[in-house]
């Protein structure tokens, strides 16, 4: 028989970009959105596409993706982010694949764009993250940010690329920053690491250094400065809230 596809997408007020992926995704049998109580049309969208709507509090991503897998109800699951596309080289590739798959998980290459252009710069690409799975083969970490799925069997690659329309502005990028680095500040508590008044500085210093030269994110010419600079002002950003708040708590005591 043939193999059936869930495609699994976690939203928050994606009307924007959530009806070119579902556009993409015509060849899944299944398609489960879990929306963390989107305030547009998100939710509207999704059932236009005859998908399965879930109404879920966001406790990071690690934990939404993985309940999103856990509600996949077909052999394979797909997972996407809304500004992700599937174009229909890769589509076809995944049906070929599945109808004799060698492997029971495959990365997929993932192609980034970065203020409307394809960005290959500040190990961006290649990049391949695990995303096609028989349903119990991967499960998401519980990672609060940059989280990802996890399998101990073997995986393979596919050839084709999605397309993943990361940064359409700077305003995104500068918003996405600020709750990359409130989530992050969170998931660095949890570590009960040493954090010093130095710290946000060494760590975002270390940061750009390590997007823009080691990465070489100058070749990306003015976006791969404005990506390695908005990178360290994440990284900044977290350890700085972190620092924070544990003084905070430490006059509290006094």
């Amino acid at each position: 028989m043939k193999p059936t596809i869930s495609a699994v997408i976690i939203t928050r007020n994606e009307a924007e970009m959530l009806p070119g992926l579902l556009e993409s995704l015509t060849f899944c049998d299944e398609i489960v959105v879990v929306d963390s109580h989107s305030d547009d049309a998100t939710r509207d969208i999704a059932a236009s596409f005859d998908a399965k709507v879930i109404t879920r509090d966001f406790n990071g991503f690690g934990d939404q993706k993985e309940f999103a897998r856990a509600q996949a109800g077909c052999d394979w699951v797909l997972s996407m982010d809304a500004d992700e596309r599937v174009p229909p080289s890769l589509a076809e590739e995944i049906v070929s694949t599945l109808a004799d798959p060698a492997f029971d998980a495959y990365q997929v290459p993932r192609l980034s764009y970065f203020l409307g252009k394809p960005f290959r710069h500040s190990g961006w690409w290649p990049d391949a993250p695990l995303r096609l799975f028989r349903r119990d083969a991967a499960r998401f970490n519980s990672k609060l940010v940059h989280e990802f799925a996890e399998t101990d069997r073997p995986t393979g690659t596919l050839s084709n690329h999605m397309d993943h329309f990361t940064v359409r502005s700077l305003e995104q990028a500068l918003a996405k920053g600020q709750h990359y680095s409130a989530l992050g500040a969170q998931q660095l508590e949890k570590t009960g690491r040493r954090v010093t008044l130095l710290s946000p500085f060494g760590h975002a210093a270390g940061a750009f250094v390590k997007t823009y030269v080691l990465k070489r994110g100058f070749l990306g010419g003015v976006e791969g400065l404005v990506n390695a600079w908005i990178h360290g002002q994440t990284v900044f950003w977290k350890y700085m809230i972190v620092y924070v708040n544990r003084r905070a708590e430490l006059r509290s005591r006094r």
